[in-house]
């Protein structure tokens, strides 16, 4: 009898032990994209989907380790992730650049388009508050290009070429990273041939907080590839959330150029040259 009420006792306190070894030690956070709202302009807001978002990536990191990765190409209004206890860096990118490539802690862009960074800090504990609400902000940068002259029957395509562009994001930092100085290319619709001051292009890249510059080559092809009209841009200014605008003649002849900040973005100093 006393061995068996000691072998039921030892049972109990096995059973007992095994419970706090299974105790839960993470809890689920749910992020709210203030209603999919991201910065669009000063005091305005536009939903992920009005903004033609393609991707979503969210990345865990606990000091320099990086914990978790989550991409969603749809149902950007909410996302729930479970986290251990601790204090971690939850990171937001959202664009619709095209073929993008994930090597943490960047990004890289084959064709970079509009794009939006967030960080927040949590501190995950036991029976905490489980939802924060996350704005994103724009981390692109755009360029402009307006071509005033009568568009020949040849034309064939536009051609911008940055001395120095940015094709990443840092994602912890929200930096524009992996610069290059590749051709940027818009083919031009056969719509267009024949009209005059309605051919314009926009070509997005990554930026990094300050502000910075670059000499910005324009070529007007022709469909046999020949230059049809080209000019150079110097020391042309961008920062992110950002468009530089410019506008001129091409074909030919004298070339004028004028240089003004769109109205849908952040105002940046209007130059001339």
């Amino acid at each position: 009898m006393l061995a068996l009420s000691a072998a039921m006792m030892l049972a109990a306190c096995s059973d007992y032990t095994e419970e706090q070894t299974n105790e839960k030690h993470e809890e689920t956070v749910r992020f709210s994209l203030s209603n999919g709202e991201i910065t669009q302009e000063l005091m305005t807001r536009a939903t992920l989907a009005d903004m033609n978002i393609t991707d979503l990536w969210i990345f865990d990191y606990m000091g320099d380790d990086l914990r978790k990765t989550m991409h969603k190409t749809d149902g950007f209004n909410s996302i729930t992730m479970e986290l251990g206890y601790g204090e971690h860096t939850i990171c937001f990118v959202a664009s619709r650049g095209s073929e993008p490539t994930v090597n943490a802690p960047t990004i890289t862009w084959e064709k970079p388009s509009d794009t939006f960074w967030a960080t927040l800090v949590i501190d995950v504990k036991p029976s905490m508050q489980g939802e924060y609400a996350v704005v994103l902000k724009r981390v692109a940068t755009r360029l402009k290009i307006a071509i005033t002259d009568e568009i020949p029957a040849n034309a064939g395509k536009l051609e911008v070429k940055p001395a120095m562009w940015y094709y990443g994001l840092d994602v912890r930092t929200g930096e524009g990273v992996s610069n290059r100085d590749q051709v940027r290319t818009v083919n031009i619709p056969s719509s267009y041939i024949g009209t005059t001051g309605q051919l314009s292009a926009s070509f997005f890249g990554l930026s990094p907080k300050t502000e910075w510059s670059t000499d910005v080559s324009v070529r007007l092809v022709s469909t046999d590839e020949q230059t049809i009209g080209e000019v150079t841009l110097p020391s042309v200014g961008f920062k992110q959330n950002l468009t530089t605008s410019y506008s001129g003649r091409i074909v030919g002849g004298l070339r004028t150029v004028g240089v003004t900040a769109d109205d849908e973005w952040t105002q940046g100093d209007e130059q001339t040259w």
